[in-house]
């Protein structure tokens, strides 16, 4: 007996799941960056005075947030069959996420990089790397 997947069947192996386990590192990343930015607030004044003041921390921790809730959303609409007609506008949405993201540390940390943000910053190279691979990959069987 042969069983035939739909057309926009996702195939789930190791490029998926490699997808899905370096968005997961990226959110988690910006998960814990908002949560060390809204402790330093609360117990840190002088620390929080020096960098800017509660509400600029406080905004980067909401915008810490939110990118992690991008990445998790994006990754999860990706692979699901009933959002699978509009992959590609997913997968590049989630390209673009990643990018600003790059972009955006880069622009804000000023040269004053630390190993976790560039650790990140590979992850996040690798992540685009591989969503490209799955689109011209896609293309190709389609």
């Amino acid at each position: 007996m042969t069983v035939t997947l739909p057309r926009n069947a996702t195939r789930f192996g190791a490029l998926q799941i490699a997808i899905c386990v370096l968005s997961a590192a990226t959110a988690v990343c910006h998960i814990y960056l908002g949560v060390i930015t809204q402790i330093m607030v609360a117990t840190q004044p002088e620390a929080t005075a020096a960098a800017g003041g509660a509400a600029a921390l406080g905004f980067f921790a909401a915008l810490f947030y939110l990118d992690a809730l991008g990445y998790i959303v994006l990754t999860v609409a990706l692979y699901l069959p009933a959002l699978a007609r509009f992959r590609r506008l997913i997968r590049w949405a989630l390209i673009a996420l990643t990018a600003v993201t790059i972009i955006a540390y880069f622009a804000l940390v000023q040269g004053h990089y630390d190993a976790m943000g560039i650790g990140d910053k590979i992850v996040e190279v690798a992540l685009i790397v591989l969503l490209v691979v799955e689109g011209r990959r896609e293309r190709l069987h389609a």
